[in-house]
């Protein structure tokens, strides 16, 4: 029996952590100018697979002193925090209260000194909240409640004085995942900057928001406040380079030797296409990585074992597929039309294509191509290539594969 050491269902974890060094040094700035008392936050933003919750993962050891932050260990309590199409204001008022709560009120004194605190969501809840509804709570009060509460508890938690709780910090670390989950009704680039503010005015600065998600949050913060974005600052992740995922690969057969007793070698060919396959994205890193191990003898990976992992039937790309793939493909376009643009352009991979080839292959009329090209721009199933009217690709080649597939699975 043989322990498979890469993990593709769990973010990457701090020792094998590899690359982002510019992002990591402005965060671990914004942490320590919140210790200052000049908090603000930071906007994570790049494409799924990308590493955006594994880097804020290891923001949370940092904030936390588990991993130095530029020589010093802090000391931050850390809220963290998932938004669905569901969420609420008072939902998300709600997730920050139970969150610190639990790290907070754990003695009777603590509890009670936290139930006086945030006493006003009791009362909501015994109003009847009706969420998303006309009969909801005044959104606007609850804001001030919430706001002056959050001021208290970092009033409280931050000095050493007074009626406090059993223990001090350098601040309160939000952190919320999946943000391009938000509605239109959550309103939460209002919510982000108007709590700045109110924490700014009541001399409470110590808390620093960390937000992440696809590169349409940044478009859902402005349409909710154009001013939001000055908040925070924007960190594009990007792929990695091919020798941060050569570190990766080295960590992950590292950490294998711990876990099988015996070290686990991988041939040089092998590993230049686990790079190729890849393409910079964490996530597929350890996806095609674990396919190939489960074919592997465990004692040394071939490429013949990253072929038929990644190839295979419920392979690798099978699997980022469904993952990631799937909903582009069939649910978020529900017209053929859409879907043959998309199979037109996996022939080139994820090279840029003009307009005038997929119109010279494409069934249909000329309207109808130009709606399928505004529908998946529009999506963000395909990008446009700044400054060239006409140019576009798929996001990374495993989209384009993972189609080629799916065409000779439906043709049989």
């Amino acid at each position: 029996m043989k322990i498979n050491p890469f993990n593709p269902n769990s973010p990457t974890g701090p020792g094998m952590f590899a690359g982002r060094i510019k992002e990591i040094e402005a965060i671990e700035q914004i942490l320590l100018q919140t210790k200052a008392n000049k908090g603000h936050g930071f906007l994570l933003l790049g494409q799924r697979g990308i590493g955006k919750t594994s880097l804020l993962n290891l923001v949370k050891y940092q904030a936390e002193g588990k991993i130095q932050t530029k020589g010093q260990n802090l000391n931050f309590l850390v809220v963290e925090i998932d938004i669905t199409k569901e969420t609420s204001l008072f939902t998300l008022i709600k997730k920050i209260e139970l969150a610190l709560k639990r790290k907070l009120a754990k003695s009777e004194p603590t509890r009670k000194l936290f139930s006086d605190i945030w006493n006003f969501l009791g009362k909501v809840e015994i109003a009847g909240v009706k969420v998303n509804t006309s009969q909801e709570y005044d959104k606007e009060l609850l804001f001030e409640e919430f706001s002056y509460s959050l001021a208290d508890t970092l009033k409280r938690i931050t000095v050493n004085t007074g009626d406090n709780f059993e223990s001090t910090h350098d601040g309160i670390l939000i952190i919320i995942d999946e943000t391009d989950n938000a509605t239109k009704d959550l309103d939460l680039g209002t919510f982000f900057k108007l709590l700045m503010e109110r924490l700014q005015k009541e001399g409470s600065q110590q808390l620093m928001i960390g937000i992440a998600g696809l590169p349409k949050t940044k478009e859902i913060l402005i349409e909710s406040h154009p001013s939001s974005i000055r908040i925070f600052e924007e960190l594009n992740l990007d792929r990695l380079s091919d020798e941060d995922i050569k570190y990766v690969i080295k960590s992950v057969l590292a950490h294998s030797k711990q876990l099988n007793g015996h070290a686990t070698d991988i041939e040089q060919i092998a590993e230049n296409d686990l790079v190729r396959l890849s393409e910079g994205f964490p996530h597929f890193i350890h996806q095609y990585g674990y396919c190939a191990f489960e074919l592997s003898d465990g004692v040394i990976i071939t490429d013949e074992n990253i072929q038929k992992g990644a190839f295979g039937n419920n392979g690798a790309i099978e699997k980022i597929g469904d993952k990631y793939y799937r909903d582009d493909f069939y649910n978020k376009i529900k017209v053929d039309s859409y879907r043959q643009v998309l199979i037109i352009m996996a022939e080139k991979l994820d090279d840029w294509v003009t307009k005038k080839h997929i119109k010279s292959k494409f069934k249909g009329q000329s309207a109808t191509l130009d709606n399928a090209i505004n529908a998946l721009r529009t999506r963000g199933i395909i990008l446009s290539k700044e400054g060239t009217q006409g140019t576009y690709r798929l996001q990374d080649k495993g989209f384009a594969w993972w189609i080629a597939m799916n065409q000779k699975k439906e043709e049989k």
